[in-house]
């Protein structure tokens, strides 16, 4: 087990003040490189687990579920949590979101009746 003090939804709402700028104005270079390294980071952490056998489909990604540790551990900030709506890919085609997850987040096509 590893405490991670922040998640991303905690960082997206406190980034604008940290780097000085107020919601809704672009970001300086420097705020760009940082949030497209974090989106990388967040990326090999799908990617990995998409490469897994058999391949595991997290179902529920979203910034509260995307955990920011305060010291690098095997090269890494950024980590995926909350597997509790996760599935296991199988090779027949099996609708893996439709009606599961954060409405929020979810693609417009696979939203659930109310």
């Amino acid at each position: 087990m590893e405490l991670c003090s922040n998640s991303l939804k905690n960082i997206i709402q406190h980034k604008p003040q940290v780097f000085c700028r107020q919601p809704g104005e672009p970001m300086n270079s420097i705020e760009f490189y940082i949030s497209c390294h974090i989106f990388k980071e967040i990326l090999e952490c799908v990617q990995y687990l998409h490469e897994l056998n058999p391949p595991v489909v997290h179902r529920d990604l979203k910034p509260d579920n995307i955990l920011v540790a305060k010291t690098v551990r095997n090269g890494r900030y950024i980590k995926v949590a909350d597997f509790g709506l996760a599935s296991l890919h199988s090779s027949s085609f099996v609708s893996h979101t439709k009606g599961v997850g954060t409405r929020q987040y979810m693609a417009p096509e696979l939203h659930f009746p109310d």
